[in-house]
């Protein structure tokens, strides 16, 4: 007899015990209700019914577990097919940057086959707002110098060097500027081309995507960013095309 045929069978047979017990209150039904009760206690402590809701508790388990391990089994296979039309979608985006620069639309490419741009996802975007070659994009960042920046002797590792955030007005000024048209970093264009609205990303350039040799000096002709900086820049991505993140389209 199996696990739920054995269940049936004592639990019927607890339920009409149960439904005596009321009838037989009184001096005069003690003994009765005595062994109805004890009756009772006997058909609960049975080994083969107690064996039984064992059983039936964990097949429930492991019916539960495959089920649980069959939707993240599903989850991973639609955040892998995600991830493969955000990368086609990235590596679409980028050979329309490189033909735009090869037009004289913007700064030419320096390619030598390798990245020089590790990202980490912050905040996930709204998946559908990329921002492509020749459009207009706001974005709001920190740049700090990678860990290991030395330069005149000074350790640089973690130093803040540039940032949107206005301290007066205690809130970001963001960066307005065409994507493709050469006016940032390649390192920023690359990372550009991989988020969408809203999304908010850490992004390490190497010096090859960023300021190379030459670095970056002010007035007096001292660096603000020196040669061949590796820079970390937390980036968020506010406006694309004239559409603000939190704002309806």
């Amino acid at each position: 007899m199996g696990d739920d045929a054995v269940i049936a069978r004592i639990e019927a047979q607890l339920e009409e015990l149960k439904l005596r017990l009321p009838g037989l209150e009184g001096k005069a039904n003690k003994r009765e209700r005595t062994q109805v009760n004890k009756d009772i206690y006997n058909l609960e402590n049975d080994e083969a019914y107690v064996a039984a809701i064992k059983g039936s508790l964990n097949a429930g388990r492991a019916r539960q577990a495959a089920a649980e391990d069959e939707a993240h089994a599903e989850a991973l296979k639609r955040e892998a097919a995600e991830e493969d039309a955000r990368a086609e979608a990235a590596a679409k985006r980028r050979e329309e940057a490189a033909a735009a620069a090869a037009a004289g639309g913007g700064a030419p490419v320096d390619d030598d086959g390798e990245s020089h741009l590790e990202m980490k996802l912050i905040r996930k975007g709204d998946g559908e707002t990329f921002p492509k070659p020749g459009d207009n994009v706001h974005v709001q960042y920190k740049g700090t110098f990678a860990a290991g920046t030395i330069h005149d002797g000074r350790d640089l590792s973690g130093k803040e060097f540039d940032s949107t955030w206005q301290t007066k007005l205690k809130e970001h000024k963001p960066l307005a500027f065409q994507l493709g048209a050469g006016r940032v970093i390649r390192g920023w264009e690359e990372c550009l081309l991989e988020m969408s609205l809203g999304g908010i990303v850490e992004a390490t350039i190497g010096p090859k995507w960023a300021y190379r040799k030459g670095g970056v000096q002010d007035g007096e002709g001292g660096y603000v960013i020196p040669p061949n900086a590796t820079l970390c820049f937390h980036m968020e991505l506010v406006g694309v095309r004239g559409q603000m993140a939190g704002k309806p389209k």
